[in-house]
């Protein structure tokens, strides 16, 4: 053999050796994936582990032991009742009733202001009536029609 020759397998098995680092690294790789998604409590899928490594699913598919170890996740996953999901279901029933117990507060506040509206008209209404009335006496009158003045004269001012 020639000096060109040894180089060339030297080269060959270079290219090897990169190639056998750099599949090692995506291995690792895909494992930490797996290993975050399953911490995240998130669907442990061929593809969601290929997408979080930057591997393509066929080099998962590759490699028997991730492909299997994604599996069993996904299993672990499936089987194992989440604490969180109760919580988080409860916490967001507390959100909806709050917020509907907001609404409803300002809906009363509304009601009831329309209705104490309501009250000063009965009143100024009333007030009239018996201010107009030949059955009362003539100084409750003058005092009515006093008052109403009063109260036309406030009402005009808050406005």
């Amino acid at each position: 053999m020639d000096a060109s020759t040894t180089q060339k397998r030297t080269r060959a098995e270079q290219c090897k050796h990169n190639a056998q680092a750099k599949s090692e690294q995506k291995r690792r790789t895909a494992f930490e994936a797996l290993s975050l998604l399953q911490q995240e409590g998130k669907s442990v899928t061929k593809a969601a582990v290929a997408k979080r490594a930057g591997v393509s699913v066929v080099f998962l598919r590759s490699h028997p032991d991730l492909a299997q170890a994604i599996e069993e996740a996904e299993q672990v996953r499936l089987h194992t009742p989440t604490v969180s999901s109760p919580d988080r279901a409860k916490d967001q029933v507390i959100a909806a009733l709050r917020r509907r117990l907001d609404e409803m507060k300002q809906t009363l506040g509304k009601k009831d202001a329309e209705l104490r509206q309501k009250q000063r008209e009965i009143d100024r209404l009333y007030g009239k009536l018996a201010a107009g009335s030949v059955l009362a006496d003539p100084e409750l009158r003058r005092l009515l029609v006093d008052a109403l003045e009063r109260l036309a004269l406030m009402e005009t001012q808050t406005t």
